[in-house]
């Protein structure tokens, strides 16, 4: 609680700091880690467009969630799973959405796959060191669940949990531990590993839709929204053929 009062108190600041420092309209898009790139692409193509700022708060998506609700300020949502949207529906905060593209979990391994890994039997492997995502803080780590439950049993996925060597956040703090030499796998979304960088360090080992179904990604304007005629346009050129452009070269298919 203390931390999502500290979070809220910072959101209320940056509110109050880019009404100030700007006679612009100023929005505030709370984003999921993984999306954060792609959106802001397609936020600063429509900053000059309407000559407007859009100050983005990234996280993960259920940390944000709380956020906003706490801080009752803000302009857009955009979380790692629709799924957000529909669990949280009956608070009503949600108006107009679209349809901006789809993300789906997968295997990351370290660059050329040294460890041989084939599929999610390696989690509770003594010879791989494994990170996953807590399913409190991000959609990634709400999808590993999902995901590890389906393929075996909860039993295996409290067992992968108990081995795991960390437990990350979300889709960047996932990525980071993969760098650590101890660490040879992680359950990530494939977006967080489409950029130059990261294709260099690892390989993607793909899970079987069965387990890992795509998730659609959903930009929402908010209820509390001060700018909801501009928020509803940024949703509108989000889900364009524009929008999709800039999603495709992000890897959001």
């Amino acid at each position: 609680m203390l931390n999502s009062l500290f979070k809220s108190f910072m959101i209320l600041s940056l509110f109050s700091g880019a009404l100030f420092a700007s006679t612009k309209p100023t929005m505030l898009f709370y984003c999921g880690i993984t999306m954060v790139k792609s959106m802001q692409a397609v936020a600063t193509e429509f900053e000059k467009k309407n000559n407007c700022s859009i100050k983005i708060i990234q996280g993960g998506s259920e940390d944000l969630y709380d956020s906003l609700k706490l801080a009752q300020k803000g302009d857009l949502y955009l979380p790692g799973s629709d799924s957000y949207l529909k669990d949280y529906k009956k608070d009503g905060y949600f108006e107009k959405q679209a349809y901006v593209g789809f993300n789906q979990a997968a295997i990351f391994v370290k660059k050329g796959n040294p460890k041989k890994i084939k599929n999610l039997d390696s989690l509770v492997d003594e010879k791989i060191g494994t990170t996953l995502a807590s399913k409190d803080s991000g959609s990634i780590g709400k999808m590993t669940k999902k995901i590890l439950i389906a393929y075996k049993d909860e039993a295996f996925y409290n067992k992968a949990f108990d081995m795991a060597l960390e437990i990350g956040t979300d889709s960047r703090s996932l990525d980071a531990s993969l760098a650590k030499p101890e660490v040879d796998m992680i359950v990530n979304w494939i977006a967080a590993g489409v950029s130059p960088e990261m294709k260099k360090l690892i390989t993607i080992v793909p899970i079987d839709e069965k387990y890992a179904p795509k998730k659609s990604l959903v930009v929402t304007v908010l209820s509390f929204s001060q700018n909801k005629p501009l928020a509803e346009k940024f949703v509108d050129f989000a889900s364009s053929k524009r929008g999709e452009e800039i999603m495709k070269k992000y890897g959001f298919r």
